[in-house]
């Protein structure tokens, strides 16, 4: 695990170096959720996951689209949100 000191700078911003973004693999455009711990804050990287929904009921995908509607949002971002809030975390802080 690498801690950072979180710097004032106006922005809110984590400033890491070439050797830590080659061992976190982290690259430009990455995107994190920011949790508050006791000692400070915990990045976690978003992982991408391949879905193949051509195989899923056809219930289930008139129910990802309803939602969509209903909440005005992609049915990517649906998926996304069901899969978030179904998570368990291994990682708290």
């Amino acid at each position: 695990m690498i801690k950072k000191i979180i710097e004032p700078t106006g922005d809110l911003c984590v400033k890491f170096t070439q050797e830590e973004l080659s061992e976190l693999n982290i690259k430009e455009g990455d995107k994190f959720s920011v949790k508050e711990c006791d000692d400070g804050i915990l990045l976690q990287k978003f992982e991408k996951i391949e879905l193949d929904i051509s195989e899923w009921d056809r219930s289930i995908l008139e129910m990802l689209i309803s939602i969509s509607c209903e909440e005005d949002i992609s049915v990517n971002d649906v998926i996304t949100n069901i899969i978030s809030k179904n998570l368990i975390d291994k990682n708290e802080c």
